[in-house]
């Protein structure tokens, strides 16, 4: 999308299947107090770190929930395993510890044009199954 940034729309669902298949239990270094089921799971890392071919990936994981204007948003930067963004961090903040940056006249969200993602791939439906056959 942007000076070597690629977008991987995922859900809860799709990181916990992954989680399982690989065996892998490790939790990202998250805020506490977030609501709802946000994908934690460290083998996103994993799967960062084989896209990239690197053992360090850098990488945010990034939420939004918004209906008619009202919502909420949530992010968090990685380098490897160190969280790079604070607590209440925005999704601007995320994208700019990656190395995005705002121009004059757009942010960061703007610049990588996220606002073409308005809701993830029918195909990150298949996940629930999934989970549910494998009892997580």
């Amino acid at each position: 999308m942007h000076d070597g940034i690629s977008v991987f729309p995922i859900n809860h669902y799709f990181s916990a299947y992954w989680a399982a298949k690989r065996g892998n239990s490790g939790q990202l270094d998250l805020p506490d107090g977030l609501s709802g089921p946000f994908p934690a799971e460290a083998v996103l890392r994993d799967l960062v770190g084989e896209v990239t071919g690197t053992n360090r990936p850098r990488f945010a994981v990034i939420a939004t929930d918004y209906f008619a204007g009202i919502g909420g948003q949530w992010a968090a930067a990685f380098d490897g395993e160190e969280r790079l963004t604070p607590d209440d961090a925005s999704i601007n903040q995320a994208l700019a510890a990656l190395g995005v940056r705002a121009t004059a006249s757009m942010d960061e969200f703007d610049v990588i044009g996220l606002g073409r993602f308005r809701s993830n791939p029918d195909h990150l439906d298949e996940y629930v199954g999934l989970c549910e056959e494998l009892g997580v």
